[in-house]
């Protein structure tokens, strides 16, 4: 396949001619983030590239949208032959993450209005590709940005907050979207980091909190709801608890299994560097499930890509693709470790 065609528009115009060009995607990065960088020599200068800070922006990959958002930088060095002007911006989602919100308290909220509520002034459209879930309370705190605030909720109900390369905030669960291809360690895999980890990981999770009581909730239980997961994976005794953030009432328990999931998922990564930001002529993207064939990380699973940076430099075009357990984006338990499939460890 020939080399993707990386355009940045701006006010209209499009720009292509990159020299240097990195671009980052993940399913844990609300925002999306692009840099690009064009050196040229003052002599052989046709094109103009006003192009300033603050501007609203869109980076094409062969004509779709893999960032829509805004330039945040502008930095040029010249000498007397030429000059660099490097360009970089994050998708629009990227003002929820930076930005404070006036108090809010509302005795029941719905997870999607409030969303759109607090993405409303940004101008930031919301799209929910799942149930969201129950009502609830919602007290923000002086100071919380609106990506706090809606990644509290958000955790609650083990849903993911992501964008989608359109600027929209993207209320999702792990999907059945599928790479054009796999990994394999002696083919595809031009180089691979992995990491497993016990650190973050707890053999029981025990979430409490606290709710009013009612006619079918009271007594007692009301005023202590509880959820409890087990990790089988943990052998020895290391029990967390956890106190919810919000009312937990027919939560609790989801959000213990959501804990335990995610930090299993977390706990086990592995990067590939590959060649183009294509397989099979589907670009790279988090989301997409994927085989993996490596022998020497013992891996031979189906995974989730988490995160994806397309770079194009003076080595080429190649992708840093990470993925993790499918178990860290949804609240189906993890497996026991060394059953099966996904045994991991071991000498290396």
């Amino acid at each position: 396949m020939d080399s993707p065609d990386v355009r940045l528009e701006v006010a209209g115009d499009q720009y292509g001619g990159w020299t240097s060009i990195s671009i980052r995607r993940g399913l844990e990065q609300l925002a999306g983030t692009f840099d690009l960088e064009v050196t040229e020599q003052w002599p052989g200068q046709e094109t103009e590239r006003p192009i300033l800070e603050g501007q609203e922006c869109r980076v094409l990959v062969d004509g779709t949208p893999v960032i829509t958002g805004y330039v945040d930088d502008v930095e040029v060095s010249y000498d007397a032959k030429g000059h660099t002007v490097a360009i970089r911006g994050r998708d629009k989602t990227c003002d929820l993450v930076d930005c404070c919100p006036p108090s809010t308290q509302m005795k029941s909220a719905d997870f999607l209005a409030l969303a759109k509520k607090l993405c409303a002034p940004f101008g930031i459209a919301v799209v929910a590709e799942c149930d969201p879930g129950h009502a609830a309370p919602v007290k923000t705190d002086e100071g919380e940005t609106v990506f706090e605030i809606l990644e509290q909720q958000a955790r609650a109900r083990a849903v993911l907050l992501t964008t989608d390369g359109k600027g929209r905030l993207v209320i999702t669960r792990l999907g059945q979207k599928r790479a054009g291809r796999g990994f394999k360690l002696g083919d595809n895999v031009r180089k691979a980091s992995a990491s497993f980890s016990m650190r973050e990981r707890f053999s029981e999770y025990t979430v409490k909190g606290q709710t009013v009581a009612s006619q079918s909730w009271n007594g007692e239980a009301a005023a202590h709801p509880k959820g409890q997961a087990k990790d089988p994976g943990v052998t020895r005794f290391r029990p967390l608890t956890l106190v919810a953030e919000q009312d937990a009432q027919g939560t609790a328990q989801q959000r213990a299994q959501h804990e335990c999931n995610q930090r299993y998922g977390k706990s086990r990564r592995v990067t590939y560097t590959v060649y183009g930001w294509y397989g099979n002529g589907v670009l790279w993207e988090p989301g997409q499930q994927a085989d993996i064939d490596d022998a020497f990380a013992k891996l031979s699973e189906t995974w989730v890509i988490g995160s994806v940076t397309w770079i194009m430099d003076d080595q080429g075009w190649r992708s840093e693709v990470t993925l993790c357990p499918k178990e860290a984006f949804d609240v189906a338990p993890p497996k026991a470790a060394g059953k099966g499939k996904g045994k991991t460890g071991g000498k290396w």
